[in-house]
């Protein structure tokens, strides 16, 4: 037995890592579900249960069928799991995903009679290209994310929690450990992702399509990173895995309660949050601050490194610091939407006394606060966990941040402008 894990499981610091922030983000979403699922709970936390033993398979092996028949098998937990939804939509996505898993096993049957007969760097463009088109998919790259706003819009948050934060992922970490020099397709991709994912966020006011095109300009920058073929967009798209991971966990979880209380995907609807559900709203303003990229914040780290892994282009680090601003644009007008708007217009009164439809007991609040708390020590402590030096430059951070939020205050009347009730 220890011979066989030896030969087929790679246990080092950054599978340890990934490993434990996927399962960290899966217990989270489990605690905040738990008043959510009404029927058949025993057997949704044995599908969580199967869920993170197939994702575990996926990161820490490189033996291709074991990869193979992990994913797949989180394929089929996450279809199940959409079945406490919609049972015609959960049929949708197992058909989308195992369409694109064939594809897949085809590419690693390739891949394996080219002499790759374990997962590692492959050195040929076109063979990187046929995993690209084969994780893309089940990660959403741009023109095959087509699945995310539909299925999205139907499914559950806990659903969109779990699919967000962590099974979208497992295409970029295997795309970490296949294409380890660079790719341009992979980068000009996650550049147009930023900005497709961006700018569909500031259009809409579906608070659940607005978290999923958000996903998919934050997984630009994952993309953008793995593409740049250095360590420190490596190293940027692992803590940007990991920063988003907790991030949109914390937001979709937190969705879920608002539209528990207010019976409605509208942030338009969304009135008094910081009073209805104080833990939610303090949690989501700072899963927004680790998205905009504000130091302190794992956000922050993930981002200053992949820019500076593009640093030597100017164009694609001009780019980079546009996507930036488009974060704290759409970020900036969710908050302000749902938050701040009120708060202003009731002269930041704190006593008023409101109703609540919705009252998240102690452990939702956990759920939501603790991993929205975690994005910093996680950024204080990186250099650490990630057994290397880097700088992160958080007082130019600061300098950087502001520039961003004061385009985006300049920017807000035409944004603002587009949305109506």
């Amino acid at each position: 037995m220890p011979q066989y894990l030896d030969s087929n499981f790679v246990f080092d610091n950054i599978n340890l890592l990934l490993l434990t922030s996927g399962i960290l983000v899966t217990l989270f979403t489990s605690l905040s579900a738990w008043r959510k699922i009404e029927k058949n709970k025993l057997t949704f936390y044995l599908l969580i249960i199967f869920y993170i033993l197939s994702f575990s398979l996926v990161i820490t092996t490189n033996n291709w069928f074991l990869f193979m028949v992990g994913w797949e098998m989180a394929t089929l937990a996450t279809s199940l799991m959409l079945v406490w939804d919609n049972k015609n939509i959960a049929w949708e996505y197992f058909v989308i995903q195992f369409i694109a898993g064939a594809f897949l096993l085809l590419t690693v049957v390739i891949a394996y009679t080219n002499g790759y007969t374990q997962i590692g760097a492959i050195n040929e463009f076109w063979l990187q290209l046929m995993f690209i088109i084969g994780v893309g998919v089940k990660s959403a790259l741009i023109g095959l994310h087509f699945w995310v706003p539909y299925v999205y819009r139907q499914a559950s948050t806990t659903f969109c929690a779990i699919s967000s934060a962590w099974v979208a992922k497992l295409g970029y970490i295997a795309l970490l450990k296949i294409i380890t020099e660079g790719n341009r397709v992979l980068l000009y991709m996650g550049v147009i992702m930023i900005f497709y994912g961006g700018i569909k966020a500031l259009e809409e006011k579906n608070y659940k399509l607005i978290l999923a095109y958000s996903s998919i300009s934050q997984f630009g920058f994952i993309a953008l990173a793995i593409g740049s073929g250095n360590i420190y967009g490596y190293t940027g798209a692992i803590l940007h895995i990991i920063a988003h991971a907790f991030a949109k966990s914390t937001l979709f979880n937190g969705a879920g309660n608002w539209f528990k209380e207010f019976n409605s995907t509208s942030i338009f609807d969304f009135e008094r949050c910081e009073l209805k559900q104080k833990i939610n709203a303090a949690s989501t303003i700072l899963a927004f601050l680790s998205l905009m990229a504000v130091p302190l914040f794992l956000g922050y780290n993930s981002k200053h490194l992949i820019k500076y892994s593009l640093e030597s282009i100017a164009m694609f680090e001009f780019l980079l610091h546009l996507g930036s601003i488009l974060t704290v644009a759409y970020s900036v007008k969710i908050m302000w939407v749902i938050i701040f708007k009120d708060l202003k217009d009731n002269d930041f009164d704190f006593k008023a006394k409101v109703s609540s439809n919705y009252k998240p007991n102690l452990i939702e609040n956990i759920s939501l606060l603790v991993p929205a708390l975690l994005l910093i020590p996680l950024a204080l402590t990186a250099n650490y966990y990630l057994q290397a030096h880097f700088d992160f430059h958080y007082l130019s951070g600061l300098f950087t941040t502001a520039i961003y939020f004061i385009v985006a205050y300049l920017i807000r009347y035409p944004i603002m402008s587009r949305l109506e009730r």
